[in-house]
């Protein structure tokens, strides 16, 4: 499944297949451990090499700092020579105002009457010069009118005339209406007004300078000016005031240069001091590298979980298979029971006999419609295989149910193993001829007194068989479906599609999985192939649980040349 098919999928699901791939990346100890561990130490590394590093990069840069210069003299300096800029300042400014002549108060001799006739032409004059210049500046005829209407120039006959003739023309402009503006008569009209309002504005100076000309007759003679003696020398003072102030700007100058080189040392201790605090304490330094290492470690998990799915629960299984999940197998439970007696003491630490897993599984199969005598465990990992399908007949004969376990893979012996059994001669003894099937058949017990007949694989690789071999062993095998309700045949996948050279005389199978181990493809895959060699598959076995511990073959080789070895199947067995 890749990266446009989870697009496609919708909101639930997309969410379910991400939960998945989630929890086989926690699963996935030994990428999660070996990402985590080397980047745990690296940054434990980092953490401790980094800060030594801005160490010694503080010490060098703390030793190339200057030291700070003291303003303090400077400063006194500039205030000195501000106080004595000012000090000049004051004196000059006192000098100057000394210098200027005090205007003699003017004594006013004329009576009450001609006082009240110089206010009124006073204010006489005030308003024609106002009304004259705002005719001046807006040449229009009510500025004219409001001119001529002033009492001064009203008085004089010439005024009537000059404003009735400006009214006859400003009536003859308005029956133009909007139009007039265009017209040559209009702009006579026009020429004329403005020549009549200048001839009103000359008389209007006229009266203003008659006015003036009163005022000025009837105005109290000011009195002399008395210039002031100058008995101070301002050279000297001028001199002393350029001294202080290029002595000022000195000071002010070197203390801008002092605050400069000032403030460059602040940065450069500033950039010091960050470097030396890069440092953290050594359990903030832990609690970040491990918090780093298990953010790295499930990133890197993740990711290849995400690259190469694997299955995480029996709802995937069930999508990517088409088959039922009978059953998933859990940790084993411990049953403090069991440890009372010698049947369960000695029994095989693998065979869990009271598991709700194998006997679900074993009803399931004991419970279909049709009659299931023969029916084939297979996967991909050898030891998940022989225990299921050890546990499995277990469980039969546990029912009371006269069962055969057929173990097919000599390279692992994975069944002896489990049931802690002799190998040899087994299947691989029969192909061969060095056996028959009564010499190869190894009775054991299951807890106290339920018998269960078993069909170690041998410890002899005979290669590829004949045909004719492959077909006398499957008769036989299923010749002993008279003999036997129940036969349970251990093999690995490989060895199932091989239809032609297999001894498996039925085609019903049940397929092993394990949950986060087995990928979403490879499931896939088997299905596919099993089914296209004509097996039906009544549903798959999801393991859970750490790997079962089997003894290799070569341990089991070497325990089974010891002849004071102990071998419990023949104990049982005599």
């Amino acid at each position: 499944m890749n990266v446009h098919s989870i697009a496609r999928m919708s909101g639930g699901s997309a969410y379910l297949w991400m939960a998945a791939r989630a929890r086989n990346a926690l699963r996935r100890v030994v990428v999660f451990g070996i990402v985590g561990g080397v980047v745990f130490i690296s940054a434990l590394i980092a953490f401790v090499l980094v800060p030594r590093n801005a160490s010694r990069k503080a010490l060098a840069v703390a030793a190339k700092i200057e030291a700070r210069t003291d303003s303090g003299p400077t400063v006194a300096a500039r205030d000195r020579y501000l106080a004595e800029l000012n000090v000049t300042d004051s004196v000059l400014n006192a000098t100057r105002r000394a210098l200027i002549p005090v205007p003699a108060a003017v004594i006013d001799t004329f009576p009450p009457a001609v006082r009240a006739q110089r206010d009124s032409l006073s204010a006489e004059l005030a308003t024609l010069n106002r009304l004259i210049d705002r005719a001046e500046n807006a040449p229009l005829p009510t500025s004219y009118r409001a001119l001529a209407a002033s009492p001064t120039v009203a008085a004089d006959p010439r005024v009537r005339v000059l404003l009735d003739s400006l009214a006859d023309i400003e009536r003859e402009r308005n029956a133009f209406g909007a139009v007039g503006g265009v017209d040559p008569v209009y702009l006579s009209l026009t020429s004329r007004a403005t020549a009549i309002g200048r001839q009103i504005q000359g008389i209007a100076d006229a009266k203003r300078g008659e006015v003036r000309g009163k005022l000025a007759l009837i105005r109290p003679t000011p009195a002399p000016v008395v210039k002031p003696v100058i008995t101070v020398d301002t050279t000297q003072l001028l001199a002393q005031r350029a001294t202080a102030q290029q002595n000022y700007a000195a000071a002010v100058k070197q203390v801008d240069q002092i605050n400069q080189k000032n403030a460059r040392i602040d940065r450069e201790s500033a950039r010091a001091r960050e470097l030396a605090n890069v440092g953290a304490p050594p359990w903030a330094m832990l609690a970040a590298a491990v918090v780093l290492a298990l953010a790295v470690g499930f990133a890197a998990s993740f990711g290849t979980e995400l690259k190469r799915p694997h299955i995480a629960d029996p709802r995937e299984a069930e999508q990517v298979s088409g088959a039922r999940v009978l059953t998933v197998i859990k940790p084993p439970e411990v049953v403090v029971e069991r440890s009372r007696r010698q049947a369960d003491v000695e029994a095989p630490p693998l065979i869990d006999v009271v598991s709700e897993s194998y006997r679900t599984l074993y009803l399931h199969i004991a419970s279909v419609e049709a009659s299931v005598p023969i029916v084939t465990i297979t996967g991909d990992d050898p030891g998940i295989v022989a225990t299921v399908a050890a546990n499995l007949a277990a469980s039969a004969a546990y029912e009371a149910r006269s069962t055969l376990l057929v173990d097919v893979d000599p390279t692992t012996c994975s069944v002896a193993s489990v049931l802690r059994i002799r190998p040899d001669p087994g299947l691989s003894g029969i192909i061969t001829g060095n056996a028959t099937w009564p010499e190869a058949i190894v009775p054991t017990t299951i807890g106290r007194d339920r018998p269960l007949d078993v069909l170690p694989s041998g410890t002899r690789r005979s290669g590829l068989p004949e045909t004719n071999v492959v077909e006398e062993v499957r008769k036989e095998l299923a010749r002993m479906q008279r003999r036997y309700d129940f036969i349970i045949i251990a093999a690995p996948t490989s060895y199932v599609q091989r239809s032609t050279s297999s001894i498996i005389p039925a085609p019903d199978l049940i397929l092993c999985a394990r949950i986060a181990h087995t990928t979403v493809g490879g499931l896939k895959n088997a299905v596919d192939s099993l089914r296209g060699a004509d097996m039906r598959i009544h549903g798959l076995v999801l393991w859970d649980a750490e790997m079962p511990q089997l003894e290799t073959r070569e341990e089991m080789l070497g325990a089974t040349r010891q002849p004071e070895a102990f071998q419990p199947e023949l104990a049982t067995a005599r």
